[in-house]
């Protein structure tokens, strides 16, 4: 598998994939989530270009200016478009949600809607930093539609358990064993425990080539590059339910996740609902910012123009 990717002046290739082979095939694979399903369609841009940095507790649609997105926050945790600084002085804004320390539970979000599009399938780019205290929030979930309690959930998300505060580990899902399917599984990003995907054990190919999750360390303070597709199984019963899943990661220009052939859905549950940046975050020790700019949401695959660079890299802008 080889990637190319100009992000940012990155290229960057994988030319040593460590593979997880719970398929007696799994080498002579080269289907990658990160491929295209279709003609790339784009749904919504979100960027913050702005000269004057709106600081507010909470935005409205209006006040975002962009139709599908709904921004709020609750327990004390707040989300606005601020200025961040860049170099030499000169600033950007982007959108910046604030959690503080403690283990009540704060939630902040901007959430866009996919629900009429009946889709299974999303495709996201975007940059984001957290640039001072590290903690654990959902970061990026994809939430299917909910009926009846039935639904099917996938949470790429930062660490809140106390392993690594801040760190992206893993990618949480449900393999559609029950009709409630949110983090009852994982593709842990360092390659261990691969039973624990669940059914789709066995039939899946997981490609886990950095062998390690985003660390804090990872993060630093500056901004990096994202690319993550979700696709839940296909089938509408029992019997005609395919093992056709995916869930896709790259940051930086370095695929963390490339998994194909998975159960992660149940037939009885709906497609996606809305995709959400922040989200939940809980038992942080300390006050953390996470922040996100230029974000692309489509079908079909990732959109082939190329992002602008960093958010503060203005002058390439």
């Amino acid at each position: 598998m080889n990637r190319l990717q100009l992000r940012s002046g990155l290229i960057a290739g994988s030319s040593l994939v460590w593979l997880l082979m719970l398929m007696p095939n799994a080498l002579g694979a080269t289907v990658s989530a990160g491929d295209a399903d279709g003609t790339p369609h784009l749904l919504t841009e979100l960027q913050f270009n702005s000269t004057t940095a709106a600081m507010q507790a909470s935005l409205s649609t209006a006040e975002i200016g962009v139709p599908g997105w709904a921004i709020g926050a609750q327990n004390d945790g707040s989300v606005g478009v601020e200025a961040t600084p860049g170099p030499t002085g000169i600033t950007a804004d982007a959108l910046d949600g604030s959690y503080p320390a403690g283990d009540a539970g704060q939630a902040t979000w901007a959430d866009y809607s996919v629900a009429n599009l009946q889709t299974e399938d999303i495709y996201i780019e975007f940059w984001a930093k957290m640039p001072a205290g590290k903690g654990g929030c959902k970061f990026l979930k994809f939430f299917g539609q909910s009926s009846n309690g039935h639904y099917a959930n996938a949470t790429f998300g930062t660490d809140y358990t106390g392993i690594q505060a801040g760190a992206l580990l893993q990618i949480s899902f449900g393999d559609g064993t029950t009709v409630i399917n949110d983090t009852q599984n994982v593709i842990k990003l360092d390659g261990s425990s691969p039973n624990m995907i669940g059914r789709s054990y066995g039939t899946a190919v997981i490609q886990t080539p950095q062998m390690s999750g985003f660390s804090s360390t990872d993060w630093g303070t500056g901004w990096h590059h994202f690319l993550v597709h979700a696709k839940f199984n296909s089938g509408t019963t029992a019997g005609n339910e395919t093992p056709n899943g995916e869930f896709f990661l790259e940051i930086d220009g370095k695929v963390y996740a490339d998994a194909t052939g998975l159960y992660n859905r149940n037939p009885a549950d709906g497609p996606i609902d809305r995709i959400e940046l922040l989200g939940w975050a809980q038992n942080n020790p300390q006050p953390f910012q996470v922040w996100y700019d230029d974000v692309r949401i489509s079908t079909g695959g990732f959109m082939p123009q190329v992002l602008p660079n960093a958010p503060t890299d203005v002058d390439v802008n």
